[in-house]
């Protein structure tokens, strides 16, 4: 196995990347619609990977391609009475989210998050529940000093519906300063919902809100010849892992990756 050929940054792997610009005409413009800007944080990560590799013949050796970083965005929410935040899969695990299912056995993976928070106030976060196949990860968290914290929407967009999202493309980003895209949804592909707001890197789960301020959905992709189109986990399966989610904290489950 040529594992250094397995750490290309997932941006070259796939063909909807984040290669986006800032649209400075694209924020909220809604008097009635005040962003919830308070609860967002900028998700800071450094993963560190020890591998064990082995031949055919079970003789192994340790190799470490070295500790890696990467920032991302997401909210604190609640669903369901329990506190945490949400970003994308992607952003939590950095450059092991690609090869997850392919890391030796034996190998050692450290992964250090901190939450950068709208506020100015850092805070320290660990994995809690990682769904791969749908890039979604929902965070514990350390403070306790958490409220108003938004909520899920339990009916999915209208189509043409005018949304906005919270993100932090090309670490455009600063105490008390985020940028706010709005744009509409525009209907469903395979695994995704596709929304006209742009994103970038650096943008990925940013929460995605309707007009009463209720999460639908997670920027999770764009296209890197049209960077003006978001992609989100349909509001179908958001739901569906969110009540994993909500099954494994009732199970007393401590951390899941699948």
């Amino acid at each position: 196995m040529r594992a250094k050929s397995k750490f290309k940054s997932f941006i070259s792997l796939l063909p909807l990347v984040f290669l986006g610009i800032v649209c400075s005409s694209c924020a909220v413009r809604s008097e009635n619609v005040r962003p919830n800007v308070k609860n967002f944080a900028q998700v800071n990560v450094s993963v560190d990977l020890k591998l064990e590799i082995c031949d055919e013949k079970n003789n192994c050796k340790s190799e470490s391609p070295g500790t890696r970083n990467a920032l991302g965005s997401g909210t604190f929410f609640t669903y369901k009475n329990k506190k945490a935040f949400l970003t994308a899969g992607h952003v939590c695990l950095g450059p092991a989210y690609q090869i997850w299912d392919q890391i030796p056995k034996n190998s050692e993976v450290k992964i250090k998050i901190i939450l950068s928070r709208y506020t100015g106030e850092n805070i320290g976060a660990k994995i809690y529940y990682v769904n791969l196949e749908y890039d979604i990860c929902i965070l514990d968290v350390e403070s306790s000093e958490l409220s108003d914290l938004p909520k899920v929407s339990n009916r999915k967009q209208r189509l043409h519906e005018k949304l906005y999202s919270i993100q932090a493309p090309f670490s455009i980003y600063h105490t008390a300063m985020v940028p706010v895209f709005e744009g509409r949804y525009v209907g469903d592909q395979k695994k995704f919902a596709f929304f006209t707001m742009p994103a970038g890197p650096g943008g990925s789960g940013g929460p995605i809100y309707n007009s009463k301020n209720k999460i639908v959905g997670v920027v999770q992709r764009t296209h890197m010849h049209f960077p003006h189109v978001a992609l989100s986990i349909k509001h179908e399966d958001f739901i569906r892992i969110l009540e994993r989610y909500h099954n494994l904290k009732k199970q007393g489950i401590t951390q899941l990756i699948e």
